[in-house]
């Protein structure tokens, strides 16, 4: 399988993805959008693969998330200090909702500003795993024997707005699962024994209708795994 015959236009659109004319058109906009072959060293294994890059959140956002979320971390702890003082009940809500979303905010300052300067996250697809790399260089690798499909599901936003889902589902072993919980334990799902990694559309930069083909390729025929550097389109090297 080469680049050439795989661009985004030539695919099935997935039966549970949410087809909207604004998306595919997204689609179609992000080609192979970041995608580079790159070499990674990992457990003591170096070996190359193909990159499938990831988008990385902007510094101002962590800037913005910082500030709001001690703005409201102090607004609940002021509210609950006068509450005691004055014996009313009221400042103590600040403190119960007011206090976790600030605590949240902060959190997710913390994520962006901790990113690595010129580290690429996203899915690395060598000839003998897949490998996940955050924004600040953490890494986490599920062996291909180990994952047993990659599907396509969707989630709900919030009101009429999804997100296509691809799913990695697999059988990885208990060290590598407590790698990758402590990788993207956000993006982990545990259902009996199936362990599930989660992709949504909008992180890739790339179409996420061929990342999807890619990975079900791949895991279908294990005999052209070695060449997975060469699904890169020649004019994209």
């Amino acid at each position: 399988m080469s680049g050439e015959n795989i661009s985004g236009a030539e695919h099935t659109w997935p039966e549970r993805w949410r087809w909207e004319a604004k998306r595919v058109r997204d689609y179609e906009r992000r080609c192979w959008s970041g995608v580079r072959v790159e070499d990674i060293e990992h457990a003591g294994v170096r070996e190359s693969g193909l990159l499938l890059a990831m988008r990385t959140p902007r510094k101002i956002y962590g800037v913005l998330a910082a500030a709001l979320g001690s703005v409201l971390v102090a607004s609940a702890g002021t509210n609950a200090v006068l509450a005691v003082v004055e014996r009313t009940w009221v400042g103590l809500l600040a403190l119960v909702f007011v206090g976790p979303v600030g605590a949240v905010a902060l959190l997710a300052a913390y994520g962006i500003l901790r990113a690595r300067r010129g580290v690429v996250p996203g899915l690395l697809l060598t000839p003998t795993r897949i490998l996940y790399r955050d924004n600040v260089g953490s890494v986490f690798a599920i062996p291909w024997q180990q994952v047993s499909a990659i599907d396509a599901r969707i989630r709900r936003q919030g009101g009429s707005r999804y997100d296509n889902l691809i799913v990695v589902e697999a059988h990885p072993s208990a060290e590598v699962w407590q790698s990758v919980k402590a990788t993207v334990r956000r993006m982990t799902v545990e259902r009996g024994d199936f362990r599930i990694v989660t992709v949504l559309d909008r992180h890739l930069l790339m179409n996420p209708l061929i990342a999807y083909s890619l990975l079900r390729h791949y895991l279908a025929n294990p005999d052209q795994r070695p060449n997975v550097c060469r699904a890169l389109p020649l004019d994209q090297h």
